[in-house]
């Protein structure tokens, strides 16, 4: 596959995003919703401009506040099954495809990341949403 076609997949992925960013505005959780907006574009710009430096860092921030932020909305839902236990099954799996990138197969792996960790956003919210 061309580097073109496989860097926009990889550009595509990062909409999954988008869905727990709308259950989360739907449920008015905007401060989730904020969190999961500057990652999408924070993301989204990192691979668009062929994953810049400057941007690497912004993009390695955002997404550790995210990550902070599921694991405050997994303890605030008491991680309450089966969501908290899909989220951690979500979060393995993703840690494979992270992981797992090689020059070869980076941008399928990293996609793979996107979706897996979007999963784990949405289970995250779910176990949240189900405790209140």
């Amino acid at each position: 596959m061309k580097k073109i076609y496989q860097n926009e997949f990889l550009r595509w992925s990062n909409l999954f995003f988008l869905i727990p960013l709308v259950v989360a505005t739907f449920y008015n959780l905007y401060w989730y919703a904020l969190i999961l907006l500057v990652v999408f574009i924070v993301s989204y710009d990192f691979h668009l401009l062929n994953e810049a430096k400057k941007i690497y860092y912004l993009d390695v921030i955002f997404s550790s506040i995210l990550m902070l932020s599921n694991f405050i909305l997994l303890f605030i839902g008491h991680l309450l099954l089966p969501y908290s236990a899909l989220a951690l099954l979500c979060a393995l799996i993703a840690l494979v495809f992270y992981f797992r990138k090689s020059k070869h197969d980076y941008y399928f792996n990293h996609s793979l990341w996107h979706i897996f960790s979007a999963g784990v956003c949405i289970f995250c919210l779910m176990t949240f949403l189900s405790f209140i």
